[in-house]
């Protein structure tokens, strides 16, 4: 390990302890939690404090609310089971190959209800979406700068 990575995962390990210690992350997923975190403040949901709790991720008034994360190199998001959700958010990062280039901010954010969810069921029986389905305008852009909830 060279200096220049040494001192990367130091700041790595420090960013992680003060997201920690502001409540922004509160497990080792780190960016799912950071979507928990944005979808929660944006969007009114109380998450759960179990953080095992199948299905879904808190509650928004009576809906039970599912939050995902699709960054990265993963040509499809994972939409869980819809039985177990009423509406789900997918989070796109910048960095997500999925998400539609004519869009900009730091992250977009989609809504689904679970029949929208259902409809997107795989051959293999699974729930998920491509690149194609994030064509279409997000719900929301959150910019890091402005964001306040």
């Amino acid at each position: 390990m060279n200096s220049r990575q040494r001192a990367a995962l130091k700041d790595f390990a420090r960013a992680v302890n003060t997201l920690r210690e502001a409540g922004v992350i509160r497990s080792h997923r780190y960016l799912g939690d950071i979507a928990e975190f944005l979808c929660a403040g944006m969007f009114g949901i109380d998450l759960a404090t179990n953080l095992r709790q199948a299905g879904h991720d808190g509650l928004r008034g009576e809906v039970r609310a599912q939050v995902k994360y699709g960054g990265g190199k993963k040509t499809n998001v994972d939409l869980g089971n819809p039985d177990a959700y009423d509406e789900i958010y997918v989070v796109l990062g910048q960095e997500s190959v999925v998400r539609a280039p004519a869009y900009e901010g730091d992250f977009l954010v989609y809504i689904l209800t679970a029949d929208e969810a259902r409809a997107l069921k795989t051959p293999g029986g699974s729930y998920s979406c491509g690149a194609s389905y994030f064509e279409r305008e997000p719900h929301r852009v959150i910019w890091i700068e402005t964001y306040a909830n």
